[in-house]
């Protein structure tokens, strides 16, 4: 389980010191909230998962850490202070982000559909909405999932 320290706590890309000595396999998570306590929940659910995470709490690093590294999934709060978190999602189409996005969001369903619709539309992949106050087993069941179809494409095209 990674401490706060360990998941505040970075190497010269951005991402957490747990994410130099993990599994070279392991996926790469973003985890984008302003809120420090819904980011740390996050990252820690996520390492659990599997996952070797790293956070950002602003869309400004944000926007750094996905420019200067390569993300397998991003979790995305949509309400991100002074950004909402569909410029972010502009922002990823612009870079050419690949990473899988899960929006995690205290924000009514309708602002939730809209915001999907428009990264479908920019070609962006989104697993799935999860509301706030975040259920953690949804989430942790959601990343598994994510992370187990990841797997099973890695295998059928190194087959």
């Amino acid at each position: 389980m990674l401490e706060p320290a360990e998941i505040h706590a970075t190497d010269r890309g951005g991402l957490p010191a747990a994410a130099v000595a993990g599994p070279a396999a392991a996926p790469r998570l973003l985890v984008i909230d302003d809120d420090n306590l819904h980011r740390m929940i996050i990252c820690r659910v996520a390492a659990k998962a599997g996952y070797v995470p790293a956070g950002a709490a602003s869309y400004d690093e944000a926007a750094r850490l996905v420019r200067d590294n390569a993300f397998d999934c991003v979790t995305l709060d949509l309400s991100l202070g002074e950004h909402a978190g569909v410029e972010l999602l502009r922002h990823l189409w612009v870079i050419g982000c690949k990473a899988t996005i899960i929006i995690i969001s205290g924000c009514d369903d309708a602002t939730c559909g809209d915001t999907q619709r428009v990264a479908e539309s920019l070609k962006l992949k989104v697993w799935e909405s999860i509301p706030k106050p975040v259920n953690l087993a949804v989430l942790r069941e959601s990343l598994e999932r994510l992370k187990a179809e990841r797997e099973q494409v890695l295998q059928v095209s190194t087959a």
